[in-house]
């Protein structure tokens, strides 16, 4: 008989055994506090047993920072690369992944990334990183903890794969575009749910207020959630909501809260009903971290990294649809306003103002929400000269924090004027450059908004 190693004992003692909250390290994000804005790759270190097992380089997860607080964006391996936001106090908070249902799969359990603990299926790259924005790849396959594959093309042998581009703008806004691809894109899929996720030694009332959830809608009218939600039928959807209540909020214990914002068609709202025996709130602890093939266990302490889950988003308008894919889109952040003044933010992404370009040089694509940015282009062979932007602003179709990528810009720089008055490049005007086969791209991010016509200017400049 083959002893185990010493190392095999180690993991699985971490893996299982209970251990107290001061032993256990805190969830790893990288250095405290603000520093550059963009996408850094980089290798989280956790705890020495935790970390050993590991086949990874010096660049396995991703952080992206920002400049103007510590809050920050975390792909890392410890929670399967599901991207988390993470306040400037250390409480986690994702927004889910596409999750399949086991028994129509023929499987069993959880279905999803959180069940892929060695992340054999789920992985993260940088695909933009600079001054303006950033933006990562996150492509995964919803496994059980066996990791097998649910739906798998019988001619084929492809079964459910995701990918999922984030868009991240230096004002703590992401756009996440997932696409399922599926032989059975029809069949039940989850596509969002509010996960907290806790620190050792915390405990859900620690990171979450009792008034847990916000839901507002594009009029601004806003209705507040207490929390528990009892466990009967008529309780999994909030009640008396405003009209089509398209913007959630996460109210957590810190100086910024995780919103989303979704299309209105179609969207329902479900509520996960009940709590655990040591919270108001549903508490588990078989994920983070922990690598035993566990897809469901309650937590029964607060000794461990753990989660909670609030609410689900279903049904709300697909992006694109073929015949082996689905497309939703999602806006999500972290946000220091209530929910109800997150309404021109959603107007600006979901009904964007139109614009007008003057002059030959240049030619417009309209507003891309999949970026959340207004798509330009320099045409061939046109000479170097000024972009002239009017952005028809009004109180439907406001203007928030634009950004406009412009095709074949070329390596020079750029200066910026709003309605005449030039903006100095800084934390509020801020432009970068984007490298592809066919040519360089200029993307541009302003801090500014409106409801009323504004000029915007672009010129070339050294």
């Amino acid at each position: 008989m083959i002893k185990p190693s010493i190392f095999c004992l180690t993991l699985l003692a971490f893996s299982l055994v209970k251990v107290s909250a001061e032993e256990m390290p805190p969830l790893p994000s990288g250095p405290k506090g603000p520093g550059p804005f963009g996408a850094f790759q980089t290798t989280l270190k956790y705890d020495p047993a935790w970390d050993k097992p590991w086949r990874i380089g010096d660049q396995a997860d991703v952080i992206i920072r920002f400049d103007d607080g510590g809050h920050r964006f975390v792909f890392w391996r410890g929670t399967s690369y599901i991207p988390h936001w993470v306040t400037d106090n250390d409480i986690w908070f994702n927004n889910e992944f596409i999750e399949r249902m086991g028994d129509a799969s023929g499987l069993t359990g959880c279905i999803e990334p959180m069940s892929d603990k060695q992340c054999r299926y789920s992985h993260v790259r940088v695909l933009e990183s600079n001054e303006a924005r950033a933006v990562v790849h996150w492509r995964y396959a919803p496994v059980d903890v066996q990791y097998r594959h649910p739906f798998p093309d019988e001619k084929t042998g492809w079964a459910d794969w995701v990918d999922e581009i984030h868009t991240i703008y230096p004002d703590g806004t992401a756009v996440r575009e997932t696409t399922m691809h599926s032989t059975k894109p029809n069949d039940f899929a989850e596509w969002h749910e509010a996960i907290v996720v806790h620190q050792p030694g915390r405990k859900p009332e620690d990171n979450i207020e009792v008034v847990a959830v916000s839901l507002a809608n594009l009029k601004g009218e806003s209705r507040d959630y207490s929390w528990p939600r009892e466990r009967i039928a008529k309780n999994r959807v909030f009640e008396n909501t405003p009209e089509n209540p398209c913007i959630q909020m996460v109210n957590l214990k810190s100086p910024k809260k995780p919103f989303t914002i979704v299309d209105p068609e179609g969207l329902e709202i479900t509520v996960f009903s009940g709590n655990s025996p040591n919270s108001i709130f549903l508490h588990w602890d078989h994920w983070p971290v922990s690598q035993d093939k566990n897809w469901s266990r309650m937590a029964t302490s607060k000794d461990r990294p753990s989660h909670s889950s609030l609410f689900n988003l279903r049904n709300w308008k697909e992006y694109a649809r073929t015949e082996t894919s689905v497309t939703r889109l999602l806006l999500n952040g972290l946000t220091d306003k209530p929910a109800a003044a997150l309404a021109p933010l959603a107007k600006s992404w979901l009904t964007p103002p139109s614009i007008k370009v003057s002059g030959d040089n240049y030619e417009s694509a309209g507003f891309d929400p999949t970026e959340r940015a207004w798509q330009l282009t320099k045409k061939e062979k046109a000479a170097a000269a000024p972009l002239e932007i009017t952005v028809e602003a009004d109180a439907d179709h406001p203007i928030v924090n634009p950004a406009f990528v412009v095709k074949n810009w070329g390596n020079g720089g750029a200066a910026l004027a709003l309605d005449g008055k030039p903006i100095h490049r800084g934390k509020d005007f801020r432009f970068g450059h984007r490298q592809t086969l066919e040519g360089t791209d200029l993307v541009v991010w302003l801090k500014f908004e409106s409801d009323k016509p504004a000029n915007i200017s672009i010129q070339p400049a050294a």
